[in-house]
């Protein structure tokens, strides 16, 4: 290795573990994005009554935007926080068009990893606020770059020909 690459390779090295303005180390972060439709599992952690209500001109959530952001300890690799932004869509009356801007929502909170479920030893689980029970939202993960939705019962949830439950991974 030539001294340059040396060096830069040692500069890149103590960027990376350099505390923060508060002086604790940075978390790693990853970044999934999608959208789903506004099934019952998604609506509490993005503040959507259970029942369809119609404000104004618009009803019933038809579509959800996700950007979802997975904190871990740039150290340990245990998973720390999550930070969720979210848009909602609901259909207008009397068009086929969704609405626009539509609600933009925001949560944060716990984030755990499971290892392993009844069906499959070696799946990663997701789970956000697994203290919430209200508010826990499970994701499987699929490879590096997809997180899948689960249900209750620790099932896939289906979407429709519309929209999935699945987000991309856009950034890491």
């Amino acid at each position: 290795m030539n001294p340059i690459s040396f060096v830069s390779l040692i500069i890149m090295i103590a960027c990376n573990s350099l505390p923060d303005q508060s002086g604790s180390f940075k978390d790693s972060a990853v970044v999934f994005a999608g959208t789903t439709p506004c099934g019952n599992v998604i609506r509490p952690l993005h503040n959507i009554s259970p029942e369809p209500d119609c404000p104004l001109q618009e009803c019933k959530c038809i579509m959800v935007e996700w950007k979802l952001t997975l904190y871990m300890d740039a150290t340990t690799k245990e998973p720390t926080h999550y930070k969720l932004k979210g848009i909602n869509r609901y259909s207008v009356k009397e068009t086929n068009m969704y609405s626009e801007p539509g609600i933009k929502t925001e949560a944060e909170g716990k984030l755990t990893i499971i290892r392993g479920t009844k069906t499959n030893p070696n799946a990663v689980i997701y789970q956000l606020n697994p203290d919430k029970p209200k508010m826990s939202l499970s994701f499987l993960k699929l490879g590096g770059n997809l997180l899948h939705i689960l249900d209750q019962n620790e099932k896939l949830m289906i979407g429709n020909e519309f929209h999935s439950y699945t987000l991309n991974r856009i950034s890491n």
